[in-house]
């Protein structure tokens, strides 16, 4: 079978060359393009994790180290709550300084923390307390602001009940770090 070759042919032969032309330059632009550049980026990804992994091999000893470096930030900043034993913290040094703890109240609960990542939260707490003398409320203040984990003492309050007897009322903020699950 053979073809004539007329002008209207040949325009047809044409716009079928154009629009498979066409169909490539687009199909390779939108669809093969951001494939080959995801995977171009991945294989990049892939050699950098590669090299840094030849230049520091993992090692026992560094985890290790890690980890204790891990242990001794804990106490201070613990992962999770641990409001228990905070509380018993509290009592100990209440008890320790002759001042009561009438009650312990929770004002907010996993609060954000100005200015840190959202894994870094803080408890609000309120304690009510009373002692025979002033001094010892300075001397509990003074032990919670020196226990490894932090206590931020926001306000204090007492007055005076009537003999030697001192009430009073003081808000601590308890941060700590979670481990976020997304």
């Amino acid at each position: 079978m053979t073809m004539k070759w007329t002008r209207e042919t040949f325009l047809v032969t044409l716009t079928l060359i154009t629009i498979l032309f066409g169909f490539f330059y687009y199909g390779n632009l939108y669809f093969v393009e951001p494939v080959r550049q995801e995977a171009e980026l991945r294989s990049q990804l892939v050699s950098d994790q590669q090299t840094v992994l030849a230049a520091y091999p993992p090692e026992e000893a560094r985890l290790t180290e890690y980890e204790a470096s891990y242990s001794e930030t804990e106490t201070y900043l613990p992962i999770g709550d641990s409001a228990n034993e905070a509380m018993i913290t509290l009592e100990q040094l209440a008890l320790d300084e002759d001042v009561s703890l009438l009650t312990v109240s929770r004002l907010s609960d996993g609060e954000a923390v100005d200015g840190l990542p959202a894994s870094f939260v803080k408890n609000v707490y309120q304690a009510e307390v009373s002692t025979d003398a002033p001094e010892n409320f300075r001397q509990l203040f003074r032990q919670l602001t020196n226990e490894e984990r932090v206590w931020n003492l926001t306000a204090f309050s007492y007055e005076k009940e009537g003999g030697n007897s001192y009430t009073g009322t003081f808000i601590f903020e308890l941060f700590y770090y979670t481990e976020s699950t997304e």
